[in-house]
């Protein structure tokens, strides 16, 4: 019960400090405050998250463990939809990884074009957006919960990209 309250107002402050950003005009600051605190949100998951790193010529925001895989992460706050050639990109990264996944959070969501593309041949990718960012952060879905019926629907169905307000919850 203590720990459950615990999570309970590490949500809540990171849920403040996500308000605050929405409202920020420093887009850069923005990104990288962005990344610290989804770190704090997997590790509040007990997701063994790793910070942002660099290896040859590549920047990854971070990744964690879920469910025994490892997951690469990539966070954008971008005005527009992330487009197809950003996951293009991203899912290379994560393709040249040994037996690795991937995460990426756009809080404006992702281009139709970008999404059926990766929805096709080999999946990669798991697509979250701000909505679903704002689930977890309210408490209405544990993150543990999002990523495993994300990864349910796309091993059932081929389709990455599942929002929180079209599940069934």
């Amino acid at each position: 019960m203590q720990q459950a309250s615990a999570v309970r107002a590490k949500l809540e402050e990171l849920n403040t400090e996500y308000g605050r950003l929405i409202t920020s005009s420093d887009k850069q600051a923005r990104g990288y405050t962005l990344e610290r605190m989804l770190k704090q949100l997997f590790d509040l998951f007990d997701l063994d998250p790793k910070a942002s790193f660099k290896i040859e010529g590549e920047q990854i925001d971070g990744s964690f463990v879920f469910e025994n895989t490892d997951f690469l992460f990539e966070a954008k706050w971008h005005d527009q939809p992330v487009s197809a050639d950003a996951l293009d990109s991203f899912a290379a990264k994560v393709e040249r990884k040994f037996d690795a996944k991937g995460l990426f959070l756009s809080i404006n969501g992702f281009s139709s074009e970008g999404v059926r593309a990766h929805s096709s041949g080999k999946k990669v990718l798991l697509l979250m957006d701000g909505g679903d960012l704002t689930a977890v952060l309210e408490g209405r879905i544990d993150l543990k919960e999002l990523l495993a019926r994300k990864r349910r629907h796309a091993a059932r169905t081929g389709e990455i990209y599942l929002t929180y307000r079209d599940m069934a919850v």
